[in-house]
């Protein structure tokens, strides 16, 4: 107990709040929310915390939910929204579940219900914001949803300042922003001594193993810069022969890329793996030389990278990267000494970064240890779980 009468920081942690997660953002559906809303619910404790979550195919969602410890009860859909049968729901789960904290994952748009759920045991709402909230905040039905989520929240959390910045203004000034970026596992995500190990991910990928590999681990989709690669190889490998790109995941962007391959006369040298599994994430990255996704910002500011973790786990890695100069990417890159920031909206300087990490091993070398210690000094999951935990725990203002 502190001096005054108030609970300590450790008292505080150590105390729990049965917690009533709302998200559509849930695996096994796959994504950059989805992971990390899985990541900080490993920071909290199992018994005090129930999941109201769509369904991402029946019996993938089956086999997840078992093999995990948490109450998760799933609506027979593929997306939640804040109809009347979900607040149904949600209040129901409340009432049974004694829920004293109302998590929703993802802002826009169930946090519109948080009106309707403060009741019973409910003393706290937090909503949490990733990107696309952004968009949200340019235009005017959606902005006032966001107002009203501000209203009717405790706590709302950020990702980037960038995105702070974008759409403070529209939750209002009752809104209590509080910065909660994602993390990396520095002790899963970390750099592979073993050359044997990484010849065999790279054997598995059918990547030679003194191809210098360009690795984009990311959804297919326009706004990652995957085009952008592929533009841009070419005169890559007018200076460093053995490039070969390898564009990690799927999407529905696959066949306009396949088609791009050919267009630029590089289909032997990107290699599209498809939705890899979990366990090959950190495998390629560790294989990588250097890891690229030059996001750009689409739609007028409505399509934006709110920050992109993916950056940081190349980097606990020991791997360099490039990031695109979109929304929050370039908060996740000490630019010239992690790696470098670049427009990716075009392939010159796509190129030209890459071409500049590619052809100098020992600066390479640098940015990847130097990376490592970025994320390790400031990324680490440890202090931002216990953060989170702070956050959905009610306090008195």
């Amino acid at each position: 107990m502190s001096s005054d009468g108030a609970p300590s920081m450790c008292e505080r942690l150590e105390a729990v709040a049965r917690t009533l997660l709302i998200t559509n953002d849930y695996p096994p559906r796959p994504g950059g929310i989805q992971s990390y809303i899985e990541s900080y619910l490993r920071y909290l404790d199992a018994e005090d915390v129930c999941i109201l979550t769509s369904t991402f195919g029946e019996e993938e969602s089956a086999a997840y939910d078992a093999a995990r410890p948490y109450t998760v009860r799933r609506m027979p859909t593929g997306m939640l929204l804040p109809t009347p049968n979900v607040i149904a729901e949600a209040q129901r789960l409340i009432d049974e579940w004694q829920a004293e904290t109302v998590w929703f994952g993802a802002a826009a748009p169930l946090a519109v219900m948080s009106g309707a759920l403060r009741r019973g045991s409910v003393r706290h709402i937090v909503a949490s914001t990733h990107g696309h909230e952004v968009g949200w905040s340019m235009l005017p039905p959606s902005r006032a949803a966001l107002r009203y989520i501000g209203d009717h929240t405790d706590a709302v959390t950020f990702v980037s300042e960038y995105t702070r910045q974008r759409f403070s203004a529209a939750f209002g000034p009752r809104a209590r922003l509080i910065h909660q970026p994602g993390g990396v596992d520095v002790e899963r995500f970390a750099p592979e001594t073993n050359q044997s190990a990484i010849d065999a991910t790279r054997s598995r990928y059918a990547i030679g193993s003194e191809s210098k590999m360009i690795l984009c681990l990311s959804r297919l989709v326009p706004r990652k810069g995957q085009d952008k690669l592929i533009a841009a190889l070419p005169k890559i490998r007018s200076r460093i022969p053995g490039a070969v790109l390898v564009l990690a995941g799927g999407g529905p962007y696959r066949a306009t890329l396949e088609k791009l391959a050919e267009r630029h006369g590089v289909t032997d040298h990107v290699v599209f793996t498809g939705r890899i599994p979990d366990e090959d994430v950190v495998k390629l990255h560790q294989a990588a030389d250097v890891f690229a996704m030059p996001a750009r910002t689409r739609g007028a500011g409505l399509d934006v990278e709110g920050l992109g973790i993916v950056y940081l786990e190349a980097s606990a890695c020991g791997v360099p990267v490039v990031a695109g100069r979109s929304g929050g990417a370039p908060e996740t890159v000490l630019d010239g000494q992690t790696g470098l920031v670049v427009d990716g909206s075009q392939a010159l300087p796509v190129a030209d970064a890459l071409i500049e990490i590619l052809d100098d091993d020992a600066r390479a070398r640098s940015m990847g240890s130097a990376g490592r210690e970025w994320v390790l000094d400031r990324w680490s999951w440890d202090e931002l779980g216990n953060r989170m935990r702070e956050v959905l725990l009610p306090w008195d203002d």
